[in-house]
């Protein structure tokens, strides 16, 4: 090495390219635009300019809004911004190319404001959005406030294939509740991709009762499923739905009578996850799977699950090892799958099992019978 201090601009701009990608598009927009005829260049590219993700203060918004966005409005694909700078980041230009938003801070009074029949946004919402994303994060929204601005998307935006309504927390998080609405609400004969959490399985039987006609994937999260509060005899097969994902934090005993039928209307699956904690009087293995469940969806090919059967009376059951668990998985078809036995003086067993490497974030019951498992997707114990 001579110690020749080496310029940006002397660098090619492949070498370029590769610092770039280490920053985020937004940073290399702000800092870089205007400077020369060739870093504008490289920072305008279409490449930089297609996903951008706001997170600043007033001062960076301002010229953002007022000298960059008018700049590179035409090749915008996607936009990740706040709820508080939605309305001055959407009105600053026009964007013809604009398919994505995801939307952080989520508060559902502000963003009702903006889902009017009147608001430029509402108009560019609904001829232009294909996929929405709606982040809570830490903000506790009351679930009838969260229903209704999911209401008012699905009614709003025609164009909508992909919505994906995000919760970080357990607890203190909002559902959709719409088991007691008019049956002609959360319609759409576009959207094809939902997430979302629901205040009960009657809420998850609802929007499967043909509303969503084009539903091709479905992720749902209930906090507690019960038995049925309603009379829903619905067993039409569920036809286009290809992959369907059930996480349910509480102990539920309604999964023979509710949860198993839901899953048999669904014949063409070919990807299912869910994580459960039942309570039934006989343990959950492969056996049990292949001959109850797995036998009415002959196109399965990803199964990654979480199940844990909790029995009430211990001693019954007690002759169960791991090895007897494990044997029964012996000729499975799927990803690996380990077990975990726990007996608690209270009378209760827990018999976990669970795809291997663990996919789940959220995980129920954990005792020091785990100690050396791979874990690296758990957020929530």
């Amino acid at each position: 090495m001579d110690g020749r201090t080496v310029h940006l601009l002397d660098l090619s701009d492949e070498i370029l390219l590769i610092i770039l990608k280490k920053l985020g598009s937004v940073d290399v927009l702000y800092s870089l635009l205007n400077i020369n005829k060739r870093l504008d260049q490289i920072a305008r590219s279409i490449n930089n300019t297609k996903f951008l993700n706001f997170s600043m203060n007033n001062v960076q918004l301002n010229r953002f809004c007022c000298e960059i966005l008018p700049q590179i409005h035409q090749n915008i694909v996607s936009l990740t911004l706040e709820i508080f700078s939605m309305e001055r980041i959407l009105l600053a230009c026009e964007y013809p190319n604009l398919t994505i938003i995801v939307l952080t801070n989520f508060l559902p009074d502000i963003l009702l404001q903006y889902l009017t029949d009147e608001s430029p946004i509402s108009r560019l919402l609904q001829q232009q959005i294909k996929h929405l994303t709606v982040k809570c994060d830490k903000q506790l929204v009351i679930n009838h406030s969260f229903t209704d601005v999911c209401v008012r998307i699905l009614a709003i935006c025609r164009n909508l294939s992909y919505l994906n309504v995000h919760q970080w927390l357990i607890t203190n998080h909002a559902c959709l509740s719409i088991r007691d609405r008019p049956p002609n609400v959360c319609l759409s004969s576009n959207l094809h991709t939902l997430s979302i959490s629901v205040d009960t399985f009657d809420d998850c039987l609802c929007l499967l009762d043909g509303r969503l006609e084009q539903l091709r994937s479905f992720t749902v999260r209930i906090y507690f499923i019960i038995r049925s509060r309603m009379n829903n005899n619905n067993q039409t097969t569920l036809c286009n739905l290809k992959e369907f994902s059930l996480i349910s934090y509480l102990h539920t005993t309604a999964y023979d009578c509710r949860i198993l039928p839901l899953l048999r209307r669904m014949p063409n699956l070919k990807t299912l996850t869910f994580g459960l904690n039942i309570v039934r009087l006989t343990v959950i293995d492969s056996l049990y799977l292949n001959e109850e469940l797995l036998i009415h969806m002959k196109y399965l090919n990803k199964f990654i699950f979480h199940i844990c059967t909790v029995l009430p009376d211990f001693e019954a059951n007690y002759f169960l090892t791991t090895n007897d668990i494990k044997n029964t998985f012996l000729n499975w078809k799927y990803s690996s799958v380990s077990c975990c036995i726990d007996h608690f003086s209270d009378g209760y067993s827990y018999y976990h099992i669970y795809s291997t490497p663990f996919q789940m974030t959220d995980f129920m019951c954990l005792s020091n019978s785990f100690c050396g498992q791979d874990f690296l997707y758990v957020t929530n114990v």
